[in-house]
C-alpha cells in the first residue's frame, strides 16, 4: 500500500464560481426564502430572537463547548497520539474556514493538514484520520434520520403524510449508507465495487487523481487504513458523535424555547434529525441556508408558529456556524505565529495535495 497521498485537482476558476454562488445562494435563502417561504416577516422572527436574554445564551454556549469537546474524541479515535486540546484546536480551524471563506472545506482541511504535520504525525495517519472522521460523519448525519423515521412511524408523533414519507424515505436512505459503507471497511470486493460504482458516477466531474489513478483505485487502496483505525477507535468515534449530537440537540431544545416555540420532544428530535441529513445533501457551505429553510418548514408543519420557527433555526445556525469563529481564528492565529510559516514554507506542496 502506497504511502503518498493522493493528489487532487487544482482548484480553478470553475470551483471559485461554484463556491461564491454557493455564499450567494445562502444569502438569498436566509434574506428572501425564509421569511417568504414560511410566510413570516423579519419583523416577527425578530420579535422572537430578542425574546433570548444572556443567561440563556451562556447556557447554550456551553452546550455548544460540551458538544465540541465531544467530538475530539472522534478525532482521537481516528489519530493516536492527538490530545483533546490539540483536536478542539483542530477542530474549530476547520469550522471557522469552511464557514468563513469560499471553497472554505478545502482551504479548511488543507489548514488540518498542515497543522498535525508539523506536530509531527506522519502523512499516512493524517490522511486515514481525514477519511475516517469523514467517513463517520457521513454515517452519523444519515444514521440520525433513521431515529427521526422511528420517531414519526413508531412514536406518539402526529405529523402530516408528506412528514411520515419524508421520514421513511430518509431513513431508508440512511440504512442503506449506513449497512453499505460498513460493509465497505471490512470487505475488498465491496470496496472495489463501491469504488468502481463512484469512478462511474464521478469521472466526468473528477480528473484522475494521481498518476492517472482513478476514485476506484483510491478507495481500494485506502480501504486497509480504514479497517485498521476503525478497529482500534470505533469505540471512541461513536461515543463523541453521540456526545456530540446529545449537547447540540439539547442547544437545539433550548433554543426552540428560548424563543417561543413550543413543540414536544418527539417533533423538535424529528426535525433536527432531519436537519442533520440535509447537511449532507445541501449544496451550500455547510449547508446554511438549506438547512435553516428546511428545519423551520419541518417545524411548521408539525404545528409550530412560523416566526417562532424561523427564529429556532437561526438561533442554533448562529451557535453552530458562527460562535465557534473566534476561537477558530485565535487558534490559527497562534499555531500560525509559532510554527505556521514553517510549516507552510516546508510543506505547503503537501498542503494542497490532500485527500
Amino acid at each position: 500500500m502506497s504511502e503518498e497521498t493522493p493528489r487532487l485537482r487544482r482548484i480553478g476558476w470553475k470551483d471559485v464560481i461554484q463556491s461564491v454562488f454557493g455564499l450567494v445562494l445562502v444569502v438569498l435563502l436566509i434574506s428572501f426564502g425564509l421569511p417568504h417561504l414560511l410566510d413570516t416577516s423579519w419583523a416577527e422572527i425578530g420579535a422572537q430572537l430578542a425574546r433570548v436574554r444572556l443567561g440563556t445564551a451562556v447556557a447554550m454556549g456551553a452546550l455548544l463547548l460540551a458538544g465540541l469537546f465531544c467530538y475530539t474524541w472522534v478525532v482521537i479515535g481516528s489519530l493516536p497520539g492527538v490530545g483533546h486540546v490539540w483536536a478542539l484546536r483542530v477542530n474549530a480551524t476547520t469550522a471557522t474556514i469552511a464557514n468563513l471563506l469560499p471553497l472554505g472545506a478545502a482551504v479548511g482541511v488543507a489548514a488540518a493538514w498542515m497543522m498535525l504535520r508539523s506536530w509531527g504525525f506522519s502523512r499516512s495517519a493524517v490522511s486515514s484520520s481525514f477519511l475516517v472522521t469523514a467517513l463517520w460523519n457521513l454515517l452519523a448525519r444519515v444514521a440520525l434520520p433513521v431515529v427521526g423515521c422511528l420517531v414519526v412511524v413508531a412514536g406518539t408523533v402526529s405529523a402530516p403524510r408528506i412528514v411520515v414519507t419524508g421520514a421513511l424515505l430518509a431513513g431508508a436512505v440512511g440504512i442503506a449508507v449506513v449497512v453499505i459503507c460498513s460493509l465497505m471497511i471490512f470487505s475488498d470486493r465491496v470496496a472495489g465495487w463501491v469504488g468502481r460504482v463512484l469512478h462511474t458516477v464521478l469521472a466526468p466531474f473528477v480528473r484522475t487523481v494521481r498518476d492517472g489513478r482513478g476514485i476506484d483505485h483510491v478507495v481500494t487502496e485506502q480501504r486497509g487504513r480504514i479497517e485498521q483505525v476503525v478497529r482500534t477507535g470505533w469505540w471512541r468515534m461513536t461515543l463523541g458523535m453521540v456526545g456530540q449530537f446529545v449537547f447540540l440537540f439539547g442547544l437545539y431544545w433550548l433554543a426552540a424555547r428560548v424563543v417561543g416555540l413550543d413543540l414536544p420532544v418527539p417533533e423538535l428530535i424529528c426535525a433536527y434529525a432531519f436537519r442533520q441529513f440535509l447537511t449532507v445533501m445541501a449544496v451550500t457551505p455547510g449547508g446554511l441556508g438549506v438547512t435553516e429553510v428546511g428545519t423551520a418548514g419541518i417545524l411548521v408543519l408539525f404545528g409550530g408558529a412560523p416566526g417562532a420557527a424561523s427564529a429556532t433555526a437561526l438561533l442554533y445556525a448562529i451557535y453552530a456556524h458562527l460562535l465557534v469563529v473566534p476561537f477558530g481564528l485565535a487558534t490559527l492565529a497562534a499555531w500560525w505565529v509559532r510554527t505556521g510559516r514553517r510549516a507552510a514554507a516546508a510543506g505547503g506542496r503537501s498542503a494542497v495535495d490532500l485527500i
